[in-house]
């Protein structure tokens, strides 16, 4: 293991988002030396620049027997891949992390809405698996989890519980686009320069060899978004906004011709993704939970809650994810000068 180099790393790679301390580089090296020793001892004496995803999911499991598998662990564990450039592993990790607090936020959100009592009723007895278990572990309990809000709460209720978005982070992630709002001349402008702004991401990613989110950007990538102002912009028509979800692993859904396949290169919901190929169906108003992804930054653009719909979902059969976003009366016009409201921009 070079100690030495990735203390560096944890101290100054942008690739971080937040740098490490002293302790906190010595911890994350004492968990990765514990995975070091166990790919030496039970995986063919591999090393984490060697290791496959089935090494990752064999010390995954490790870990969730021995109670070790904790987000620390997994976060250490996901820094060193990076500095190594291990690939693989890191994919692997950001797969079992992906979306793993979505269900028992939302069962939280759930309780506050109804009370405990209510909630226990409508969830009681489910078992969420554990953090670091494999996706194929979720689509079963996702099915379950949806049956039950759909039996107990009316379908507008069910869609705005699911569009408190638990995996869209905190609003204050969004002040960018709220700053850019304000300064752009209307709300067409605005949508133009958020889709520039997003593909400069993208190029960014494609000419660093880095990771968006968990693909990798390529030409093909970038022309398929630059094709498409919906994906990572949106198009205003009327009083909605329409936005289309990037693929979550385009190259793939770009050159799959098989149609599961595509749906399966598509949708973003790792749960929803796996039960594509299980053939256990998930009620498809699951997909508010990503349109809550997606109402999160206009909530904050506008200052005020949007709602948000599906228009189409992978769940459906559709190819693409596209979602609807209302437009509040004040920003509904065509074209035209935005006023700010004062305080807008406080």
């Amino acid at each position: 293991m070079d100690e030495k180099g990735f203390a560096r790393f944890c101290k100054i790679s942008k690739r971080l988002r937040r740098h490490l301390d002293d302790k906190g580089i010595a911890d994350n090296i004492a968990v990765v030396k514990e995975f070091e020793s166990f790919l030496r001892k039970n995986r063919k004496r591999r090393s984490t620049g060697t290791a496959t995803e089935a090494d990752v999911e064999a010390y995954s499991e490790h870990l969730i027997k021995s109670g070790k598998n904790t987000w620390d662990t997994y976060i250490s564990l996901l820094r060193y891949a990076r500095f190594l450039d291990a690939r693989k592993v890191e994919l692997s990790i950001l797969n079992r992390l992906d979306g793993v607090n979505v269900l028992p936020d939302l069962s939280n959100t759930l309780k506050k809405r109804v009370g405990a009592r209510r909630q226990a009723e409508i969830l009681g007895g489910l078992e969420f698996p554990s953090l670091g278990s494999s996706n194929t572990s979720w689509p079963v309990i996702t099915k379950q989890f949806m049956e039950r809000l759909e039996g107990n709460l009316t379908q507008k209720r069910c869609r705005s519980l699911l569009l408190t978005g638990p995996h869209a982070g905190p609003p204050e992630d969004y002040k960018h686009e709220r700053e850019l709002f304000l300064k752009s001349n209307d709300l067409d402008d605005f949508l133009r320069k958020r889709h520039r702004r997003s593909i400069k991401t993208l190029e960014t990613h494609m000419k660093e060899k880095t990771l968006f989110y968990t693909q990798e950007i390529d030409r093909d990538v970038l022309e398929f978004v630059k094709g498409n102002q919906e994906i990572m912009g949106g198009v205003r028509a009327g009083d909605v906004i329409y936005e289309t979800k990037i693929p979550y692993m385009t190259r793939e859904y770009l050159a799959e011709r098989d149609t599961k396949m595509k749906r399966y290169y598509g949708c973003h919901c790792p749960w929803a993704r796996e039960s594509i190929l299980s053939g256990v169906n998930i009620p498809s108003d699951f997909c508010y939970c990503s349109a809550g992804y997606h109402k999160r930054p206009w909530d904050v653009v506008f200052g005020q809650p949007v709602w948000v719909d599906v228009e189409q979902s992978i769940l459906e059969g559709d190819p693409i994810c596209r979602f609807s976003i209302r437009i509040p009366k004040e920003y509904s016009k065509p074209p035209a000068k935005m006023k700010r409201r004062r305080g807008a921009n406080r």
